[in-house]
């Protein structure tokens, strides 16, 4: 890609906006900014709400923020402006061999163990993209990597042509922002663009226990590796409860501070990307000994009266919320709602595990999730104001071992992020303690 000279539109001004911004100026782009936030201004770059009359850029390069039925999409289509992702652009400039991992839960604590399993190796490595820190930053920043290890969502996904995985993860896929996509069949296809442009030198790992994610086999002609937790189909598997690397046992799956057996899937994932890689048995051995769960991933709170507290504020569709609720031992009290993603909750209801004895529901779309529960005749399901007044119920109610925060839903109705979201119900649990 050559930028120079030309005039390119940077739109949705959030972090990787802001990136894409500064490396195309540095790439000697004349860079224009959109953002739908009319109090948007960056000092080095024009900045603007709408775009000027008469504005033609040669190139635009859209955030994860901007929606495909955004009106600045339309216009660029009708005058056949070329669109990109930031994450196309980042990748370009990033001169190092890079794995990408996507799915609809895991993404994140998959990425950060892969980063610790080759930072114990000595290869140098950094975690990116929808982690939370922009691959065209990285570019910027100049660091020097063996590997990226690049998080990649659907959004991320969206309006790429040029981007290649030199080792592509799919870890799980389920209906997730059908708020965004016009149905779960246009969600996978746009999941499926983390295959494009690989070659037979390449790799594609999977979850052969997920049959979406085993299709992704017909879009790619990468070498394939099925990873299951029940069967060896792969270097790193799990045999007699040890986790195993070419035969040799690499370390009993109990010491791992992790549980449920999502967790036992991600480190096989992590280790199997391990031994692509050149990893050495005593540092998967480490990471399977030392990895801890990021926050708001099923997080331990405290224990309050017997009663242990979990932060899942990132469990923000019902697939995750299932694997919180099968993770733990003992009864649960389940606190749900949010903002809405157009997923079905009869289904949850109709399939909930019956270690969830009661669920307490507030937000946005507090009323729907209520009307499911009682649908699928659900009997123990309460509409709350607050996240507050659902943590003192379940706290005060008998017969629950444990209160989970799993919300099945996006924070956006009433917080900045889920992370937010998760801090407060942290602060509510810990002033019920005091």
């Amino acid at each position: 890609m050559n930028f120079e000279g030309k005039k390119v539109l940077v739109a949705g001004m959030q972090s990787s906006g802001i990136s894409a911004a500064y490396l195309l100026k540095r790439e000697g782009a004349e860079v224009l900014c959109y953002d739908d936030d009319l109090k948007l201004n960056i000092s080095e770059f024009e900045c603007v709400h709408s775009l000027p009359e008469g504005y033609k850029p040669e190139f635009a390069v859209v955030s994860p923020s901007i929606p495909l039925t955004h009106p600045l999409l339309a216009y660029c289509k009708r005058n056949s402006v070329p669109v990109i992702s930031e994450l196309e652009l980042g990748t370009y400039f990033l001169p190092c061999r890079k794995i990408m991992v996507t799915g609809t839960n895991g993404k994140t604590t998959c990425v950060t163990m892969i980063e610790k399993l080759l930072g114990f190796a000595g290869i140098k490595t950094k975690a990116m993209g929808n982690i939370g820190y922009p691959v065209s930053q990285v570019v910027l920043d100049g660091t020097e990597l063996d590997w990226a290890v690049v998080e990649v969502s659907s959004f991320q996904l969206e309006h790429v042509n040029a981007v290649k995985a030199d080792i592509a993860v799919i870890l799980n896929l389920a209906p997730d922002h059908l708020d965004r996509y016009e149905s779960y069949s246009q969600y996978q296809d746009t999941k499926k663009n983390i295959c494009l442009n690989q070659t037979p030198s390449d790799y594609l790992i999977f979850n052969n226990e997920d049959g979406a994610a085993r299709r992704f086999v017909k879009c790619t002609s990468a070498k394939s590796l099925p990873v299951s937790t029940r069967a060896k189909m792969s270097p790193v598997y799990v045999k007699d409860n040890y986790f195993m690397f070419d035969d040799a046992c690499v370390c009993h799956v109990k010491e791992s501070k992790l549980r449920g057996e999502h967790n036992k899937f991600n480190l096989l994932i992590a280790l199997n990307v391990g031994s692509i890689v050149g990893v050495k048995k005593d540092a998967m051995a480490k990471l399977v000994r030392e990895y801890s769960l990021l926050p708001n991933r099923i997080e331990y709170v405290t224990t309050i009266n017997g009663k242990n507290y979990y932060n899942d504020s990132k469990g923000t569709n019902i697939h995750a919320c299932r694997y919180a609720i099968d993770s733990l031992e003992g009864t649960v009290g389940l606190i749900m709602g949010g903002s809405d993603k157009k997923e079905d909750f009869c289904d949850f209801f109709e399939n909930i595990d019956e270690k969830v004895k009661s669920v307490a529901i507030t937000g946005a779309n507090a009323e729907k999730i209520y009307n499911s529960a009682l649908k699928m005749g659900y009997g123990d399901a309460v509409i709350f104001p607050s996240l507050v007044e659902c943590v003192q119920a379940l706290s005060e109610k008998e017969g629950i071992d444990n209160v989970l925060l799993s919300p099945c839903c996006a924070s956006f109705d009433r917080y900045k992020s889920y992370a937010e979201r998760g801090e407060n119900f942290k602060q509510i649990v810990y002033a019920i303690k005091a």
